[in-house]
């Protein structure tokens, strides 16, 4: 197999470990999302910051458990 060929295969591996371990993450994602469009007027650095932890946090756990589990 190529070098490409192997790059691309670990990028796709990669991907569809973190859409599987994100998933899991929805309703974190989702009041991050509803939160920024609540305040795109004014959004700004630091908006927001308790909905985005919260995901992190959901997104850092369950990647790690995916990621342990290989």
């Amino acid at each position: 197999m190529a070098a490409g060929q192997q790059q691309a295969g670990k990028a796709r591996r990669l991907v569809l470990t973190l859409e599987k371990g994100l998933t899991s993450c929805a309703k974190e994602a989702t009041a991050y999302g509803q939160c920024v469009t609540a305040n795109i007027e004014t959004i700004g650095k630091h908006a927001c910051q308790a909905q985005f932890q919260a995901f992190k946090a959901c997104a850092q756990q369950t990647l790690k458990r995916k990621c342990s589990s290989k």
